[in-house]
């Protein structure tokens, strides 16, 4: 929703044309990204594959932000491939400069998860004004559940990422965020590696609010809807770099968390402004003849 997977992802620049923030794969793709498995009996539902169409715009923007509007598109899929999961985001925005000037990214991430959550592949690309902003491929593998592992890359350049014990990829992230809102907890901490950047793995810090029940209306624009017709739960989630030492966010994402695995009412916080993401579109995709 989140994310960020993330976006998640999309790259927006100042002035300068230098980065100012990341909206990471954790934040729309791993908070909209879902997995099921055997391994963890305490999921409520069975996961969603889907395809989701969601619409952006500038929720607030601080004094002094250099932000005065804000608008984009995001389209996001969530695919059973069989031994993994496929997600597919495609975003574009347009950023307006308090100056006049507009800055337009597109970006597009591809990934594959195996349903054990310990092989990943990754695909990041991302356009500004048309020219090429930023590509990262790689792929990684965790020693076991709960193991350490690396992360390959092999665009833009060959490197080695290792990945601390405990680190998650994200579809089972969220996979473990669900089960943990389920049975009742408020409370999810941990290291997350989602393939959008050359960052090492992040700290995501999550509050997950009371469940609200099945009866309750959705609240965004795509009103009812039979994907829509379970629990859900208000979330927020903080993203830290695991080696700070300002312990500040890199961002902040509230939303709303159906039971399996949609997300509604996204809004990301930036400090200096905020971002909304609301669901327009939403349909099921088929499940294979494995």
């Amino acid at each position: 929703m989140v994310e960020r997977y993330n976006v998640n992802w999309l790259l927006i620049t100042d002035l300068d044309g230098s980065p100012m923030m990341r909206l990471r794969l954790l934040a729309l793709t791993a908070l909209v990204a879902c997995l099921t498995a055997a391994s963890v009996p305490l999921m409520a539902a069975e996961m969603a594959p889907h395809r989701a169409d969601y619409v952006l715009s500038l929720k607030s923007a601080k004094q002094g932000s250099g932000i005065v509007g804000l608008k984009g598109a995001m389209s996001f899929s969530f695919a059973d491939s069989c031994d993994g999961w496929t997600v597919e985001n495609k975003t574009v925005m347009t950023m307006q400069q308090a100056e006049g000037d507009e800055i337009e990214t597109r970006w597009s991430f591809l990934t594959w998860e195996a349903k054990d959550g310990l092989s990943y592949r990754f695909r990041v690309q991302s356009l500004r004004n048309g020219e090429k902003a930023e590509d990262i491929e790689g792929r990684a593998t965790l020693e076991g559940q709960g193991g350490a592992g690396k992360a390959q890359l092999s665009r833009p350049e060959d490197k080695t990422i290792r990945l601390p014990r405990g680190t998650l990829f994200p579809a089972t992230h969220t996979r473990l965020f669900l089960a943990e809102a389920a049975k009742g907890g408020t409370l999810f901490k941990r290291l997350v590696f989602d393939g959008s950047s050359l960052d090492s793995p992040q700290e995501v810090n999550a509050l997950i609010g009371k469940s609200r029940p099945a009866v309750a209306k959705p609240s965004g624009k795509l009103g009812a809807h039979p994907l829509l017709a379970g629990p859900s739960w208000p979330s927020h989630m903080a993203f830290f770099n695991k080696d700070a030492e300002d312990g500040l966010p890199i961002f902040e994402i509230s939303l709303r968390y159906f039971e399996n695995g949609i997300a509604d009412d996204l809004v990301e916080d930036y400090g200096n402004f905020t971002v909304r993401s609301q669901l327009i579109k939403l349909e099921p995709l088929p499940k294979p003849d494995c």
